[in-house]
């Protein structure tokens, strides 16, 4: 293998797939939150400007459910760096008379936060794929790929962490094959303090940090390596962790990340009391790791099977990383090949976290949204193997490149139409599908894919008292059709703890807001359904109480009435 030109131009090409995918940020991002997750943020960004303060309690956005109550306040669960950073565009803006729910206000703060950042880091990817060996057309297709073929798209168009992490990350790599360790170092703690699982990056590139030339046969290269370089890439990252850190502790008076304060969820009107913590309810009362593998990867919420390009990358990847352990190169691409085989690391440790530690198909979101911090970076991997290779062999992997490209694509831009609401491509795999058990009521798949997209299209949300109100009553309804249900299979005993388990979830639920004397809906609609669970059990006093405290809290409701009326008239 020849050597490769450091300084090689990135090419009119890359250029420009790197200006469409400006135009597409310019044009398409979004102008308003439409998730829990993305109005946390800008409530703690509205806290930080207008009141000094991360607490969301007097802001526009404390009617969602990203949050935690700790010491009588609430808080974003989301870690707050993100937040700091998006405190400056809103800033400014917020000086020239602009309010945080003002028409473009997010569309700004956005485009700062999570465009900008996303197309430095593209513009670096395509600088290490020249540098790495990939030609100008080569560096283009790969670009177009990791950019419009991914996840990277839809997650760059929304206030999200995983668009700006991952262009942290891209970044990052440059600046550690460039050796500015310091930067490499603040890059990964912003990354990880915004995405938690950059933190699996933040620790494998301590191998290209201190060993930039593992896989190669060149002499030292210039600048630090080993201890010397790790501790000047950790000084890089202290300032930022200790302000994450302190924040943290400020508030909750020790280091953990608000959002593992397991205590800070346990409020009235919690969603959390009836979903996990990755943004999903329960699927059923069994789960199998390698049926959710299964889907995670290859099925309807798959990584490769929404962008299959993805896999052609890392197959391609894991072949140059094998040619370069071999053969040893002493060229630049061994120091390539020391950071890929750190970022492939990265990527399969974050993978298989997702896959052992979730059951929810990353949430109310379209596909694996947690992915997205190391995707694109993967695209070095085939630039590695571009490298010294034929025309001949490049055309043959070139020629596998085009279908998985034009599908990915595809899936990423329907992705983008809109982030925050999972497409569920069947009627059988969506919510109603799985609780509606009658197949002569569900519509044909023309139908429900028409109703998809006119879902997903429509999709918005408003953060008032009483749309968190009527949320929160759609998931109490969802949480009784999810343990009520009859499933197939199930011994008594079984269906049995199964119902006690989704009780228990519930009286939970009740019991808080009773405490809080809440005068929300909510509070109602949770007795009517602790009185169903009871009946399920056969405990027709415990139901008979429920149903009276559901008509005592609203005495015009007509299902407890008529449910309590059933009951006194049953048989004893």
């Amino acid at each position: 293998m020849s050597e490769v030109d450091n300084s090689a131009p990135l090419g009119r090409w890359p250029w420009v797939v790197i200006a469409a995918f400006a135009l597409v940020l310019l044009l398409f991002t979004k102008d308003a939150p439409v998730s829990w997750a993305d109005a946390s943020r800008m409530g703690t960004i509205q806290g930080l400007v207008e009141q000094r303060t991360l607490a969301l309690d007097d802001t526009d956005y404390v009617w969602q459910g990203d949050k935690v109550q700790l010491d009588g306040k609430f808080y974003s669960h989301q870690p707050p760096m993100m937040a700091l950073l998006g405190a400056l565009p809103y800033g400014v803006l917020h000086m020239f008379g602009r309010g945080i729910a003002d028409p473009g206000t997010y569309y700004w703060i956005t485009l700062f936060l999570v465009g900008l950042p996303v197309l430095a880091g593209l513009m670096c990817l395509g600088k290490l794929m020249r540098r790495i060996g990939a030609s100008q057309s080569q560096t283009a297709w790969l670009l177009a790929a990791a950019s419009f073929g991914t996840l990277l798209l839809p997650y760059s168009l929304v206030l999200n962490q995983h668009g700006l992490a991952a262009g942290l990350v891209m970044i990052s790599l440059w600046a550690i094959t460039e050796r500015r360790l310091a930067l490499a170092g603040v890059l990964l703690s912003v990354a990880t303090t915004t995405d938690l699982t950059a933190v699996f990056f933040a620790i494998a590139m301590v191998l290209p940090v201190a060993w930039p030339h593992l896989l190669s046969t060149n002499p030292k290269p210039h600048g630090l390596i080993g201890v010397g370089a790790v501790l000047r890439y950790g000084l890089g990252a202290l300032p930022v962790l200790a302000l994450h850190f302190g924040i943290n502790y400020s508030i909750a008076g020790d280091l953990k990340p608000l959002g593992l304060h397991l205590e800070g969820f346990e409020y009235s009107m919690s969603p959390f009391l009836l979903m996990n913590l990755t943004g999903g309810g329960d699927s059923g009362p069994e789960g199998s790791f390698l049926a959710y593998a299964w889907g995670a990867l290859v099925g309807s919420s798959g990584l490769f099977s929404h962008h299959p390009v993805v896999l052609w990358a890392w197959v391609l990847g894991a072949a140059a990383l094998i040619r370069a352990a071999r053969q040893k190169q002493a060229t630049d691409s061994g120091t390539a090949a020391s950071l890929l085989l750190a970022t492939s690391l990265a990527a399969v440790c974050i993978t298989l976290y997702y896959l052992i530690s979730s059951r929810n198909f990353g949430g109310s979101s379209f596909g694996m949204r947690w992915f997205t911090v190391f995707v694109p970076s993967l695209f070095l991997l085939p630039a590695l193997w571009f490298g010294g290779r034929s025309t001949a062999a490049t055309k043959r992997a070139m020629a596998w490149f085009w279908a998985p490209l034009i599908w990915s694509v595809l899936a990423a831009g329907l992705g983008a139409v809109q982030p925050w609401s999972k497409f569920y491509y069947s009627y059988a795999e969506s919510p109603l599908g799985m609780l509606n058990t009658d197949p002569s009521t569900h519509p044909t798949a023309k139908q429900h894919l028409k109703d998809e997209w006119r879902r997903v299209s429509n999709f918005h949300m408003v953060f008032t008292r009483k749309t968190y109100d009527d949320n929160y009553q759609f998931l109490l309804d969802q949480h009784r059709k999810l343990y009520l249900m009859d499933w197939a299979g199930m011994s008594d005993s079984e269906r049995d703890a199964w119902v006690r388990t989704g009780l228990s979830k519930l009286q939970r639920v009740a019991d808080l807001l009773d405490a809080e004397n809440s005068p929300m809906q909510s509070r109602t609609i949770a007795h009517f359904w602790l009185a169903k669970f009871h009946m399920k059990l056969g405990d027709r006093i415990r139901a008979k109480r429920e149903y009276e405290i559901a008509i005592a809290l609203d005495p015009a409701f007509s299902l407890a009435n008529s449910a309590l009326k059933s009951l006194n008239a049953m048989p004893r």
